[in-house]
């Protein structure tokens, strides 16, 4: 008889771990605001810095096949207006990076560089290339792991780009 009881406070207690373990899942998942990388130019940028608009964001190093050639892609979209399109390079140097982008013939304004992967990590990224889509409060949209297409960036700015 006392089986019952217990039983059901067990499911409780299970059922407000999992709902908190959502909760703070569903937090982490955003721009974090204590991130701060250096462009191409030296200056220290902070990724909550792009908050207030759509953001686009490619984890990327020019050693990675399939970042390498999503990047012709990426460029035409960074000219299109009404987001930010942020490209950070996972622990190469800038002139590494110069020299691909010359090479390519690239230009972006958002290159960022995170020579210790501290956005990698805080941002949970599993894998090169990712690109992660956050809508104008900050809060993480999609995630497409692997090489990205029109598709994806076509369906992001319908649903969080202002015409």
């Amino acid at each position: 008889m006392w089986k019952w009881p217990i039983g059901l406070l067990a499911l409780a207690g299970f059922a407000l771990i999992v709902f908190w373990g959502l909760q703070q899942s569903e937090a982490s998942r955003s721009i974090p605001n204590d991130i701060a990388l250096v462009n191409m130019q030296g200056e220290t940028i902070q990724l909550s810095d792009f908050e207030g608009q759509p953001v686009i964001i490619n984890f990327w190093a020019t050693w990675c096949p399939p970042c390498v050639r999503e990047m012709p892609l990426l460029a035409r979209y960074a000219e299109k207006e009404g987001f930010a399109l942020v490209l950070i390079n996972q622990a190469e140097s800038a002139a590494t990076i110069q020299a691909y982008l010359d090479e390519a013939g690239l230009d972006f304004e958002h290159m960022l560089l995170d020579s210790h992967q501290r956005a990698y990590q805080a941002m949970q990224v599993r894998g090169l290339p990712t690109t992660q889509f956050f809508n104008a409060d900050g809060g993480l949209v999609n995630e497409q792991l692997g090489e990205i297409h029109d598709r994806h960036l076509d369906a992001f700015i319908k649903a969080h780009v202002p015409l």
